[in-house]
């Protein structure tokens, strides 16, 4: 499997394109930024892990999962579950897609943007809290493999699951800012829109409602494909932990052979 460098993860590129994050992300210093993220109390649960991971007894385990097809078939269910869930209310497509939905939008979509935008923000929220249950439980099933495979793997996965823990909570928060970002471009988008109907004479000949909006290159449409591929790089950005995990036990298939 390729490695994905974390610098220029898709979603920075993605959020950077929509031009609602500034500048580069700086890793200078990345030790000492990412400590300054861990609470005294964390650091001192962490440390004992990384005290105690040689100590810990290894007991070999045979298992009939396989680690590549574990994610790639967790991988596929979520990509699908993001890709279903872009249909409106009402819509026939409707039927087999995902258990929340694109809300339909109405008059305050266009003309109050930030009554508007409420039902997209909760929307991506759902995805959000979605694709975390999802992860974390591909990333345990990962680390179960693991420990049965070989200490080196047993070690590794007891320690993903310290700084996992450890991470959680932050890792959270960073991801609870891009509906927030979202909501930037959504009132870029509404007022550009708007603007451009009060100013050209010839827009105002053409209807505008809903389902204009919603025409290809509408700025609901656009407005929509985008917030569809920014969650498609966040999820890619979440799978990243798993990712190094899955490239571990490769490399000790590998080293075995």
């Amino acid at each position: 499997m390729k490695p994905i460098p974390v610098t220029s993860s898709r979603l920075q590129r993605v959020l950077l394109d929509l031009a609602v994050v500034d500048g580069e992300l700086s890793h200078i210093q990345f030790a000492d930024k990412l400590g300054e993220l861990i609470s005294l109390s964390d650091a001192i649960v962490l440390a004992e892990s990384l005290r105690g991971l040689k100590k810990k007894p290894f007991t070999a385990v045979d298992s009939s999962d396989d680690a590549n097809t574990v994610f790639l078939q967790a991988r596929a269910e979520m990509l699908g579950f993001i890709v279903n869930s872009f249909v409106l209310e009402g819509d026939e497509a409707q039927v087999g897609a995902s258990p929340f939905i694109l809300p339909r939008p109405n008059r305050d979509t266009l003309d109050d943007p930030n009554a508007g935008f409420v039902a997209y923000q909760r929307f991506y929220s759902l995805h959000q809290s979605e694709m975390d249950h999802r992860v974390v439980t591909l990333r345990r099933q990962l680390q179960q493999i693991m420990t049965g495979r070989s200490p080196e793997l047993a070690q590794l996965a007891a320690l993903d699951s310290s700084m996992a823990d450890t991470m959680a909570d932050f890792s959270r928060r960073v991801f609870a800012g891009i509906p927030h970002l979202l909501a930037k471009r959504f009132y870029y988008l509404n007022q550009q829109y708007r603007q451009d109907r009060a100013e050209n004479e010839s827009t105002k000949l053409v209807a505008d409602d809903a389902s204009c909006w919603l025409q290809k290159d509408g700025w609901l449409d656009r407005f929509i494909r985008e917030m569809q591929a920014v969650l498609l790089a966040e999820l890619e950005l979440r799978l990243m932990p798993v990712i190094g995990m899955l490239e571990a036990v490769e490399f000790e298939v590998e080293k075995t052979q």
